[in-house]
């Protein structure tokens, strides 16, 4: 990689190394280049033995927003060219989809003769059809199926089918061919029907939120590809702001790289990163806004409510995203900078949970052992953001939650 970059002269200059930043980096979109690919080899090594052993098939699964699309879209370009030719599908399922229409996309991109497979099949699609089908592909293909989104594929007896599907191609020896499942869900059962039958052909490989090193590696990758540098403790505090969720890495990494070459430099530093998050906060979406507005709406003055959801995004939480009043307590002490008992704020967290304020936090459990967690994962680092854009903390002070 080339690091021996000459310093940029001209305000043209500049202005293309912004450019080139923005590039880099993709907060709004799946990454598709397996080079940008951070982290991830537990699951990247879990998706390649899938692929490769016959009859086994993947469930990519965990909380929204922490990469399982970008993965599923790259994983398997690591190494393509160096074996058989491998063809990869990726479909995204909608809330309208039945067994047949999601096929029917996916057979839309196969031919045979210069004819698209999905025009043999105007009405209904079976398990056997899509067995003879994805047995067609020779011996030196290597045919990857994803079925993205999959949490949106609502209908039961759909999911029956696609068991079924999973189950058949499987005992099918013509049919070396992978269909990996990607959805939203704490555990498989919710995104596949009759689990049992096809637990031995399914690989489950759960998708946690990124930890430091792998979201470091995120900027390690992109910087010095332009000649950026980062101030330590800049990075350090862009770690912490994102909790484990990639797209805050990119929205934090490219904007604070950005102010740095409308400045002229080089070095990234907590200027920068000032810069960023106010950014974010101001050009998040408005529904974010709205959530974050309604569920700390107050006409009491000298209210707690902003500074008790911001304990809760900065609280200590299990891999699940989820923490209890115990876990928020001290968070809210050292923003209040003052002792507080459980039971003055333990209101606040379950009026988080009620729709009049939104619903931006959900309880599970039971009765005197709940456990809480932001509804949309990725509210937590927006409300820890927003209380450092409005004052309530500094990002200097993350590195003590």
């Amino acid at each position: 990689m080339k690091t021996d970059f000459p310093k940029p002269l001209t305000d043209e200059d500049w202005a293309f190394k912004a450019i080139e930043i923005q590039e880099l980096f993709s907060p709004a979109a799946p990454i598709n280049e397996a080079s940008l690919i951070a982290g991830r080899q537990p699951q990247i090594g879990a998706l390649t033995s899938a692929i490769f052993e016959r009859g086994r098939h993947a469930i990519l699964f965990g909380e929204r927003g922490v990469g399982k699309t970008s993965l599923a879209n790259t994983f398997h370009m690591m190494f393509a060219g160096k074996m058989r030719s491998i063809v990869s599908i990726r479909k995204p399922a909608f809330p309208t989809d039945d067994f047949s229409s999601i096929w029917r996309r996916v057979f839309s991109e196969i031919q045979v003769d210069g004819v698209k497979v999905s025009e043999r099949y105007p009405g209904k699609i079976d398990p056997d059809d899509i067995v003879r089908e994805l047995g067609g592909f020779s011996q030196n293909t290597l045919p990857i199926i994803i079925l993205d989104e999959f949490d949106k594929f609502t209908d039961t007896d759909a999911k029956k089918l696609m068991s079924h599907t999973l189950k058949a191609l499987s005992d099918d020896r013509a049919a070396n061919v992978t269909i990996v499942i990607v959805g939203v869900a704490e555990d498989v059962k919710i995104l596949v029907e009759e689990h049992s039958s096809i637990s031995r052909n399914i690989t489950e490989i759960k998708m946690p939120r990124m930890d430091s090193n792998e979201m470091a590696e995120i900027l390690d990758q992109r910087y010095p590809k332009v000649g950026f540098t980062i101030q330590a403790e800049t990075k350090r505090d862009i770690l912490s702001l994102a909790r484990g969720l990639p797209e805050y890495i990119h929205f934090l990494g490219r904007d604070a790289a950005v102010n740095a070459a409308k400045n002229k430099r080089l070095k990234i530093n907590n200027n920068d990163l000032d810069f960023a998050i106010k950014k974010m906060v101001h050009s998040s979406d408005q529904t974010s806004e709205d959530a974050y507005s309604g569920a700390v709406l107050s006409n009491k003055k000298n209210n707690l409510y902003k500074q008790v959801l911001l304990a809760c995004a900065l609280a200590k939480h299990d891999d699940l995203g989820r923490f209890t009043p115990s876990d928020v307590l001290p968070a809210l002490t050292q923003l209040l900078g003052r002792p507080i008992k459980i039971a003055n704020f333990f209101p606040h967290i379950e009026a988080f949970c009620d729709l009049e304020r939104g619903g931006m936090i959900e309880k599970k459990g039971v009765p005197k052992a709940y456990k809480y967690r932001f509804r949309e994962p990725k509210m937590q680092p927006y409300v820890i953001m927003k209380g450092v854009a409005d004052e309530l903390i500094s990002h200097e002070s993350l590195i003590n939650f």
